[in-house]
């Protein structure tokens, strides 16, 4: 059944949902949204700006996008609404926020057993491919090892300096921007997380045709490659001598890291692009309607509305600093009132 869908946050569904026959209309805070949203508000405000556009949402799938909280009251949308968590590790607000939603989707497996307390329905869906490019030969590509990302973030401490490290012993073709052509020339991509997770980078790198040297990790790691199948083996986190040493092993080897970086590209493409997401989140928005599980919240609003001011005061004590405080009075302001 076609269905009309408000995509909140990350506006990378959009297309995919689109494709596969459904009305989206996307409102994030980046201008170009079907509904842009400068600022935190409540479902009414939401709902009001969708009926003047004649669009009566079906269902409301949120994408975290690394920014701060668009709605206040999610326990207040009247249809089935999904809350996918993707920077749980650094965001611990999440979790509470998450309770105001039929149901949760977390990028990250170790942490969906937080979600699950109090009876939330909680499932691990990982993280994507957004694009993927020609398969070039592997034997043209001129670039042996790449790295791009952030270089310095306050989260990551720990990778410039592992970066230098491998630098130093095997050449490394790193910096910040864009990924895609840099990874589309690669024979190896090295990834390094900020907190052990499988993120966007893992799925990018083999789409993009590239073998992945990845670091060992939880998170269901085990469950989604196969090292030296796959991927390449795995190095233990930061450990730039070891992670040199897997890569120098496979550019020895040409055909061996050529059938690993093949192998990765086909996984990649046919089980965890963005279509693939779009998908399984398609099947448990039906589930959802089928059990009316929005009838459910909207009759015990009261208690996710403890939900929602917990996760603000948690967002609250979180933004540190004179750039904040504004934001920092709203939510303390929202959590307490």
């Amino acid at each position: 059944m076609d269905m009309n869908i408000l995509s909140l946050g990350l506006q990378v569904l959009n297309a995919p949902l689109r494709a596969l026959g459904h009305a989206v209309m996307g409102a994030d805070h980046v201008a170009d949204a079907d509904l842009p949203l400068e600022h935190p508000v409540v479902w009414q405000r939401i709902e009001r700006a969708l009926r003047s556009a004649g669009f009566v949402p079906d269902a409301v799938i949120y994408t975290d996008n690394g920014n701060l909280p668009f709605l206040l009251d999610p326990y207040a949308i009247p249809c089935p609404a999904v809350y996918y968590s993707i920077d749980t590790y650094c965001n611990p607000w999440h979790v509470p926020y998450a309770h105001t939603f039929d149901m949760v989707c977390v990028a990250q497996k170790d942490f969906v057993p937080l979600f699950r307390e109090d009876g939330q329905d909680a499932r691990w869906l990982p993280l994507f491919c957004m694009l993927h490019g020609e398969d070039r030969p592997f034997a043209e590509r001129r670039v042996p090892v790449s790295f791009v990302g952030t270089l310095g973030h306050r989260n990551n401490p720990d990778r410039k300096p592992f970066l230098e490290r491998f630098d130093a012993l095997l050449p490394l073709d790193f910096h910040s921007g864009d990924f895609r052509p840099v990874f589309a020339d690669s024979k190896i991509v090295l990834n390094q997380t900020a907190f052990s997770e499988i993120n966007f980078r893992c799925f990018e790198a083999m789409a993009l045709g590239a073998a992945l040297l990845m670091e060992k990790c939880g998170n269901g790691m085990d469950e989604l490659f196969r090292p030296g199948e796959n991927i390449l083996p795995t190095y233990t986190r930061n450990n730039a001598a070891e992670a040199a040493r897997i890569a120098s092993i496979y550019l020895k080897r040409p055909q061996a890291l050529a059938e690993i970086a093949a192998n990765g590209r086909q996984l990649a493409i046919s089980r965890h692009d963005v279509t693939s997401r779009a998908r399984s989140l398609l099947e448990m928005i039906d589930g959802l309607r089928k059990a009316k599980k929005h009838c459910q919240r909207l009759g015990a609003a009261q208690s996710h509305r403890v939900h929602a001011r917990v996760a603000f005061g948690m967002l609250a004590a979180e933004l540190d600093g004179e750039k904040w405080r504004p934001y920092r009075d709203f939510f303390l302001h929202i959590a307490t009132r």
